[in-house]
């Protein structure tokens, strides 16, 4: 049996990943805006946001020369997770016929198309499509994101930009499960009343809790001594409250902070359930583009955090 990987081992690892973030923090917001776009889901943005550091993180350790463009290699290391992760899902129909557009359409109707387009295409067109006319990459440098000739980024802008007339645009993105209401009821009530018991009574004993890039938790009694005490600290001079929303087609929890009297959205709980208790919550303390496009939504104030402690 392989020994355990002991805490000196775990620690020289997350401070290799933290001085990498560090590195990588000023292409983020652009990074979450690209997968924004892939996405054209949030929620999902912030998935890809978070995988797409995980194998950048893993892909830098294995190269053998500098990395001269950081910005395109990371929205490469996007777009080929953005791929894989759409192969192994259900295939989505599309028009089999191309459909001929001009050269030259206009970039702001592909920008004001893109939430019915982002149904529609395949995902090297919608890569190709993001890359030229929303973030103004030339033809080579999406041609050297997506692997592939200039030839053939041309003929997917070509094909992407004619489905703006497509018959098939009305389209809908794949509708999630949705969690138990009551019970996410149940979590915010006890969770603004600071009841750590109540809450920790809401958790299965095998549940995990993840605080995205930064902190992963196992098993209720895990989460109590961790996260959820850690937040529900009497001692702090401000106040955490929660309330069930509906936020882009889901129920989720959105975390406010009261201080001096002000109140502003700090957070935002993400949870599944199974048999009447919390099976997974994901929080996004650590994700400000996404919370700045949540508090937005609401119409609310937002007070961030950063990407790491």
């Amino acid at each position: 049996m392989t020994d355990a990987l002991d805490l000196p081992e775990l620690r020289a690892a997350r401070q290799a990943r933290r001085e990498f973030l560090d590195r990588l923090e000023p292409l983020r917001s652009d990074l979450y805006a690209y997968c924004r776009r892939l996405t054209g889901n949030a929620f999902d943005a912030e998935d890809l946001v978070q995988e797409s550091l995980a194998r950048a993180f893993t892909q830098a350790a294995q190269a053998h020369s500098p990395i001269a463009n950081p910005r395109a290699w990371l929205f490469r290391v996007a777009t080929n997770a953005y791929v894989d992760n759409y192969r192994r899902q259900a295939p989505v129909l599309v028009d089999a016929l191309e459909q001929v557009a001009p050269a030259t359409a206009d970039p702001a109707e592909v920008r004001d198309a893109w939430a019915e387009l982002v149904t529609l295409l395949p995902p090297q067109e919608r890569a190709a499509l993001a890359l030229k006319d929303l973030f103004g990459f030339t033809l080579a440098e999406v041609a050297d994101v997506l692997r592939t000739s200039v030839g053939a980024v041309k003929a997917a802008l070509h094909r992407g930009r004619g489905r703006l007339d497509s018959p098939e645009r009305d389209r809908s993105l794949k509708a999630r499960q949705a969690p138990d209401r009551r019970l996410l009821d149940a979590v915010a009530e006890a969770f603004t009343a600071y009841d750590v018991p109540r809450l920790t009574a809401l958790l299965l004993a095998d549940a995990d809790s993840e605080i995205l890039g930064v902190l992963t938790e196992w098993g209720a009694d895990q989460m109590r001594n961790g996260s959820i005490e850690h937040t529900l600290d009497h001692s702090k001079p401000y106040r955490y409250t929660a309330e069930v929303v509906e936020l882009w087609d889901e129920t989720v929890l959105v975390v406010r902070i009261v201080r001096d009297g002000k109140t502003a959205v700090n957070d935002l709980m993400r949870l599944t359930t199974e048999d009447g208790k919390v099976r997974t919550i994901r929080w996004y303390y650590f994700s400000p583009d996404f919370l700045a496009e949540a508090a937005a939504a609401l119409g609310e104030p937002v007070e961030l955090n950063g990407y790491h402690y």
